[in-house]
């Protein structure tokens, strides 16, 4: 295996794959992210990129339930200067989380209402782009076509994955993808009967989230593995650091580049 991974399926990424289920997934992701603040440790790494490049704009890729970015804005209202502003997107948006995160942050996180392909973004988009969860979803050359894409178009990026690929992480996700599941489902807002018929009656949710959760880890880029992809395409012109960060739950691997002043 040329990047140390494994691509094996997930069911979120099969366009016939039922938006009901797909959600459930999102949300309770969501709900997780925050409820452990997962990327507390690498937020401070982005606000330096946002500030470097001069782009105080987010534009979240492959969103999911649109979390991540709700940790974001906690951190900079906090901590930064900058007017926050984040715009969510997705490939299958999940609107009526991005309606709750909408309300819940006073607009200042808004979304884009059609679906957005993080291989072909529209020629609208012009800020820092983000990527929470979501870059083991591509294959190494799709993967490339994204970071030679930002690029060309002198964009900076950011590449956060709150997994790290061990087999801790696998007996982490089991837990957290069953037991914890089936713990906070009724706690997650905003409140929807189908998540609760889905996950206690017919538990498509948590089979098909435990098993995302699985091939997740074995789809995992490294900081090694990234930085592979980035010696395979032209990097002139841009600063890239890769690494992993530690906070008291685990470990995020992040991929952070802009372009030189």
């Amino acid at each position: 295996m040329k990047y140390n991974r494994l691509h094996l399926f997930e069911f979120e990424d099969f366009p016939w794959y039922p938006n009901i289920i797909r959600e459930g997934q999102t949300d309770y992701l969501r709900f997780m992210m925050n409820l452990f603040n997962v990327f507390r440790a690498v937020i401070p790494l982005l606000q330096e990129g946002v500030e470097k490049s001069g782009k105080s704009n987010i534009i979240d890729l492959c969103s999911g339930g649109g979390g991540s970015m709700m940790l974001v804005r906690k951190h900079f209202k906090v901590h930064s200067s900058l007017q926050f502003k984040a715009l969510l997107t997705d490939l299958f948006p999940n609107k009526k989380s991005f309606d709750y995160i909408k309300k819940e942050s006073e607009g200042e996180i808004d979304y884009y209402p059609n679906s957005v392909d993080a291989r072909n973004l529209p020629e609208s988009f012009d800020g820092f782009l983000t990527m929470f969860n979501g870059f083991h979803h591509f294959r190494p050359e799709e993967a490339k076509g994204i970071l030679k894409n930002v690029m060309d178009r002198k964009l900076p990026l950011g590449i956060f994955e709150p997994i790290d690929k061990s087999i801790w992480q696998m007996i982490a996700n089991t837990f957290a993808l069953t037991i914890l599941l089936f713990l906070a489902t009724p706690f997650i807002r905003p409140f929807k009967w189908s998540r609760i018929i889905f996950t206690y009656f017919i538990p498509l949710i948590p089979i098909c989230t435990l098993w995302d959760g699985w091939v997740s880890v074995i789809r995992l880029y490294n900081p090694q593995s990234m930085e592979k992809l980035l010696s395979e395409v032209d990097t002139t012109g841009y600063e890239w650091k890769a690494g992993k960060a530690s906070h008291p739950f685990g470990k995020v691997i992040y991929l952070l580049g802009w372009p030189k002043n």
